[in-house]
């Protein structure tokens, strides 16, 4: 079976993360995405993996329900044995448990990422399923969390006519 091109597999990889329901899945996704040592920079500020994990994680508490949306998503190489960053936007758009007027209040994370992704040779990294080794060496991304907004009803005015 052939590797997917570095587009697809970062939007298979790093979706996962945020489609995981159960957290042996979210752990498996999570691993098989980056390399231990990958370098994390969240907005701008130096980060760590394990801080990554759990601010993903946690967004997913009050969740029901996950939608994905991919913008904008280019890659520097084609070739899956070479190197190659690949940028875009995601946007998160989750359905919370409660209501807001009725309807499921949502949550919407945007994110700016950009993604170096590499060919690992480590005996201690393991291959997939389509035996590709790649995983995220450099992350750099700036996200951040809004609420739509609530459409209230408004009463259409009706005219007042003088009854003849």
């Amino acid at each position: 079976m052939s590797k997917p091109d570095f587009i697809s597999w970062m939007q298979s990889h790093l979706g996962a993360l945020y489609e995981a329901r159960e957290d042996e899945v979210f752990a498996n996704a999570f691993d098989t995405a980056f390399s231990p040592s990958c370098e994390v920079r969240v907005n701008h500020a130096p980060s760590t993996l394990d801080a990554l994990k759990d601010s993903v994680s946690s967004r997913k508490a009050a969740a029901k329900g996950v939608a994905l949306s991919w913008e904008n998503v280019i890659s520097t190489g084609n070739r899956p044995d070479e190197p190659s960053v690949v940028a875009g936007t995601l946007i998160v758009t989750r359905s919370m448990m409660f209501r807001v007027r009725a309807a499921p209040a949502e949550r919407l994370t945007h994110i700016n990422f950009s993604a170096r992704v590499e060919p690992l040779e480590d005996s201690t990294v393991q291959a997939d399923e389509n035996d590709d080794r790649r995983r995220i060496t450099s992350l750099y991304l700036t996200s951040v969390d809004s609420a739509p907004a609530i459409h209230f009803v408004t009463p259409n005015p009706v005219s007042q006519e003088k009854k003849k």
